[in-house]
């Protein structure tokens, strides 16, 4: 079997690049640059020995990080974004890829490195079937779009895309040259609904990622709880989160506010304490990350580490 590795990171905020750009070397811009003050601050990381590429579906983009490689005195690389499905960023057909990549090709301070071919709403189908369907469609675009920069004479070193919802059938189509798996590492309650081939959720990675709450009210008779983390604590984009160790019909989560979330339990279900600790698994991990200024590593109870978050807020 071929040893798959570690190339580098994606990023989807320069922010977050010039945050990575610490402890990686080699990194993707994965989202449209489409101000000078942005593509300056982005190439700027190229003379701190960084490896650093972006995406681009448009000449204006291309342009842009052009100039301001120039200005920085170096040479970035840069990837056509083509949509796959998505129907977000990306341009439509492989004419418009090579039209593109020979924009680019007449650019100074950049080079042109490949394609990008990311469909985010693919991760989250939740029949194993239908999920390797649309993958494998994503990965027919993409490499529609390769060939016609090979026919064009243009070489494509890159193909770049896939996540954790679908980086199984990604790897296996032979199309990627990388893959861009990301929430794997925490997972989160939105992820738990994808099903496996058998039909069961898929469990070939454990949830790391918990918000730890208070009960800070207390109701028997209501059968419910009171925690003190809200919407300053826990995204909600992808649904409610859930307890960790009790199944959802044993454990309604609703949110109560910015600083309540309030649990409703079952009968036959026991209720924390007032002042008992409750672990959140988050609805949405990567939103929610982005509202901690810090994560805590435990290990059997006891915390060993702080990491803070140091690319955390929008990209302005």
């Amino acid at each position: 079997m071929k040893q798959e590795r570690f190339v580098g990171v994606c990023c989807q905020k320069v922010s977050e690049a010039v945050a990575m750009a610490e402890a990686v070397s080699d990194i993707l811009l994965t989202n449209e640059i489409a101000t000078a003050t942005k593509a300056r601050r982005f190439a700027a990381l190229a003379g701190r020995g960084c490896t650093i590429s972006a995406v681009v579906d448009s000449s204006h983009t291309a342009e842009l990080l052009a100039a301001a490689a120039h200005a920085e005195g170096v040479c970035i690389g840069l990837l056509v974004d083509v949509d796959v499905g998505h129907q977000r960023c990306g341009v439509q057909s492989p004419e418009e890829v090579v039209d593109l990549a020979s924009q680019i090709s007449k650019l100074k301070c950049v080079h042109f490195r490949g394609i990008q071919a990311y469909h985010g709403l693919a991760q989250h189908v939740r029949s194993h079937d239908e999920r390797a369907k649309i993958a494998a469609e994503a990965g027919k675009r993409a490499a529609e779009a390769r060939d016609a920069l090979l026919q064009a004479g243009f070489e494509c070193n890159v193909v770049t895309g896939g996540g954790t919802g679908t980086y199984e059938f990604d790897i296996a189509g032979g199309v990627y040259t990388e893959v861009q798996p990301g929430s794997y590492v925490f997972n989160d309650a939105d992820y738990t609904l994808n099903l496996d081939a058998a039909g069961n959720m898929v469990s070939i990675w454990r949830q790391s990622l918990f918000i730890a709450t208070t009960v800070i009210s207390r109701s028997t008779s209501a059968r419910r709880v009171v925690l003190d983390a809200g919407l300053k604590a826990i995204s909600y984009d992808s649904g409610p989160p859930l307890v960790r160790n009790t199944p959802p019909s044993a454990a309604r989560v609703e949110c109560g506010g910015d600083e309540h979330t309030i649990v409703h339990f079952s009968e036959g279900t026991s209720l924390p304490a007032l002042g008992e600790q409750v672990l959140l698994v988050p609805g949405h991990c990567d939103p929610t990350v982005n509202l901690h200024d810090y994560l805590l590593g435990v290990r059997g109870g006891v915390v060993e580490t702080v990491w803070p978050v140091a690319a955390r807020g929008p990209g302005f």
